[in-house]
């Protein structure tokens, strides 16, 4: 494939991750409209932000993982873009809980399905010591995603407050958190026909064995064990701060709905960009020096490097919370560049698709599932008290991301002994 085609078709799956990334991201901006509307608690927020997704990982996720390794991942992507558009939709229109859940729940088809093509695709495009850049392409679409998703959320509820659509058909009616729910589920279309144009870079043979990939994972489950460990609980630690990030700035530092949106979104998006830019650097210089292992033991470095962004309710002022939560994102590009680099290299191509989908998997059961669980329920049940939000996210956050290091580390020993062989 030529060089323009290659690198376009990159740009294309960065598209299709800040359209995911942003659907999914898009509740926690307006966690306070939500829960006065649908008339629902701190625990139904949490679940609804994470646990829809992984109910939806624990009965296809996985099994469509393996599919990506046998058929036309572009179709299988462009079905997965129409239905989570759908299932974005149908958040602005949901009335109750259930409704909303089972929105959500649509939407984590997404997930399921974009990780494990779009991996699969550049791990053929590019060699090993090539794979940085365009990996770190594809993430920063997830990481820009959520400054983009904060500022165009905040923009379309200051809107909505103001009237700003007032005779638009369809969505004049609906509350502003309403509107911006359909219109990023309208957006989603496009980008479906974009993928149109990329070239399906290999088809799987049918007489491969079908199990083939489940054989290949478990020759290296002495490695891929700790490894997911530790991606599992630097989610949990990473959502503990993007989940209720927003939530602190309004309730200890009295943002207002719109303000964060747009000033957290900014600052998402430089911090993005750095981690991103970074990333295209440092990783594949990591991986001409040291290979796997050196990429490991730099995952336990980001880890404890990350924990401050769970500390934003020690700033005296709000400007400093803001800053200090948005570097989660800088963190969270170079990390999930390096892991998705790692498993392009721990696994082989018939297995790839298992393994991201895996990955994905654990990044939601964990991460996006418990993380922000775990801090609504100490906020709700524990401190007893909505502005302690922060002091929730620090302990959730801290915790997770220490055992996340200590698992990295783990699985560069592991590694090592697995080289040595």
């Amino acid at each position: 494939m030529k060089p323009w085609r290659v690198w376009s078709a990159v740009l294309i799956l960065c598209i299709a991750q800040v359209v995911s990334t942003v659907d999914r991201g898009m509740l926690a901006l307006m966690v306070d409209p939500v829960r006065r509307d649908l008339a629902i608690g701190e625990v139904d927020i949490a679940l609804l932000q994470g646990f829809a997704f992984a109910v939806f990982y624990v009965s296809v996720g996985l099994p469509l993982g393996y599919v990506a390794d046998r058929v036309n991942r572009r179709r299988l992507l462009f079905g997965g873009i129409l239905v989570w558009s759908a299932g974005t939709i149908a958040c602005g229109l949901a009335q109750d809980f259930t409704q909303m859940f089972l929105a959500r729940l649509v939407i984590g088809v997404g997930e399921a399905v974009l990780g494990p093509c779009a991996v699969g695709m550049i791990g053929e495009m590019f060699a090993p010591d090539r794979r940085g850049r365009p990996m770190a392409l594809y993430v920063l679409g997830s990481m820009v995603a959520y400054g983009l998703g904060s500022m165009a959320t905040g923009a379309v509820l200051q809107a909505g407050a103001a009237g700003g659509f007032a005779g638009w058909p369809g969505i004049a009616d609906l509350a502003p958190w309403r509107i911006a729910f359909v219109l990023m589920g309208l957006a989603g279309l496009p980008v479906a026909l974009l993928l149109l144009s990329i070239a399906q870079t290999r088809r799987e043979k049918d007489a491969q064995p079908l199990n083939l990939p489940f054989a290949a994972m478990a020759a290296r489950r002495g490695v891929l064990l700790p490894l997911y460990g530790a991606v599992a609980l630097f989610a949990m630690g990473a959502a503990a701060a993007s989940g209720w990030g927003a939530a602190l700035l309004g309730r200890a530092y009295h943002y207002a709905p719109a303000d964060v949106g747009k000033q957290l979104g900014a600052a998402q998006m430089v911090c993005s960009l750095i981690g991103a830019g970074l990333a295209a650097i440092v990783v594949d210089r990591v991986t001409r020096a040291g290979g796997t292992v050196a990429k490991l033991r730099m995952s336990a470095l980001l880890a404890l490097l990350t924990i401050p962004a769970c500390m934003g309710f020690v700033s005296q002022s709000g400007a400093g919370a803001l800053a200090i939560t948005a570097t989660v994102m800088a963190t969270s590009a170079i990390y999930g560049t390096t892991m998705l680099s790692i498993l392009a290299e721990a696994v082989p191509v018939e297995a790839r698709g298992l393994a991201v989908a895996l990955y994905a998997f654990v990044m939601t059961m964990i991460g996006g599932s418990l993380g922000p669980l775990a801090v609504a329920t100490l906020t709700e049940r524990v401190f007893a008290d909505p502005a302690r939000v922060g002091w929730s996210m620090a302990l959730v956050g801290g915790v997770a991301l220490s055992l996340s290091a200590l698992l990295a580390v783990m699985t560069a020993r592991a590694q090592e002994k697995l080289d040595a062989c």
